[in-house]
């Protein structure tokens, strides 16, 4: 983990995916693909004011994830965009995919987590 600066007038908590943006991290959302952090801390920045936030990065990393809906088989091994900052939209597999589906936790068709991780996780 580090500490790393954010951009300005973010509402950051744990656990949201941070994206790089102009030499700070920002909240990432729906239409991010390259999500490099988990935030490991709440921080609000306002107007031209810059803090650090304890950060995860995504590199060799396995996330338990929450999704909008419910998980089907089908979505095991696809991958997925952000519904939101802390919100994997298994469905959504247009070209903002962030995400990749390794598995599905409880039981099919009735849960809404998964497991997997963020497309640059590998490099």
């Amino acid at each position: 983990m580090e500490k790393l600066p954010l951009a300005e007038s973010q509402i950051v908590v744990k656990g949201d995916a941070l994206q790089w943006n102009g030499g700070y991290l920002e909240v990432a959302g729906s239409t991010s693909t390259d999500v490099r952090f988990v935030a490991m801390e709440d921080v609000t920045t306002g107007a031209g004011e810059h803090k650090d936030c304890l950060v995860l990065p995504v590199e060799g990393v396995e996330f338990e994830a929450d999704c909008n809906g419910v998980v089907a088989i089908a979505n095991r091994g696809t991958y997925a965009a952000l519904e939101d900052k802390a919100t994997i939209d298994p469905d959504d597999t247009t070209t903002a995919n962030a995400f990749y589906i390794k598995n599905y936790v409880g039981k099919e068709g009735v849960t809404k987590k998964v497991v997997g991780h963020f497309v640059h996780a590998l490099e």
